[in-house]
């Protein structure tokens, strides 16, 4: 044992010390040992809710009926992912006029030619300024969205910016997370693929 092998004055000090601690790990009970720590590196406690601005643009067949998702995050390494977008609200659609059916008010589809949707997400505390975000379309259609962008929702229902525009402007390719991250840079890029198992 540890304690067998110390021998003298200072060694007895030592010995005391290492029991000392050894009693004080066996009386707390592991239930009330604060837990192990469970968050990413960079990220900081508690949520915040974020709105997702999305424009799909006007081109012929723009319009999706997919499943989409977004993913962004800041340098930090803060990131949020929503695997699937859901309760758009209209922040321009022409065509929003159009979705009455005998004077009952049908669900509004998000994803319209020309239209811009924002869907509310919450994730963890962005430290700095989001740098990077992927969308990923799941489904048969195409989509061409024009751009999108991430606006932090204060408590008092306040939108702030938290991202610089990210201009996609081409057909999605399916079942991939596509998007751009300047991260590490000071400008645009061409558009990144990203293959990997994240939802």
């Amino acid at each position: 044992m540890i304690f067998s092998s110390m021998s003298g004055p200072g060694d007895q000090k030592v010995r005391a010390t290492l029991a000392f601690i050894l009693l004080l790990l066996l009386a707390v009970p592991i239930w009330a040992r604060p837990p192990l720590a469970t968050m990413l590196p960079g990220q900081q406690k508690g949520n915040c809710s974020y709105a997702v601005e999305i424009e799909t643009t006007c081109a012929p067949s723009a319009e999706t009926a997919d499943q989409v998702g977004v993913r962004f995050g800041d340098p930090l390494g803060n990131h949020v992912v929503a695997a699937h977008l859901k309760h758009p609200a209209p922040v321009f659609n022409p065509g929003l006029g159009h979705q009455k059916q005998g004077g009952t008010h049908v669900q509004y589809k998000a994803f319209d030619r020309c239209a811009i949707d924002r869907f509310e997400v919450e994730g963890p505390c962005m430290q700095r300024g989001i740098c990077y975000l992927y969308l990923k379309r799941v489904g048969a259609d195409d989509w061409r969205p024009g751009w999108a962008k991430v606006l932090c929702k204060h408590k008092d229902g306040l939108l702030a910016p938290a991202s610089d525009m990210f201009y996609f402007r081409t057909f999605l390719p399916s079942n991939v997370w596509f998007g751009f991250d300047y991260c590490d840079t000071d400008g645009p890029h061409p558009p990144l693929l990203v293959h990997d198992q994240a939802n």
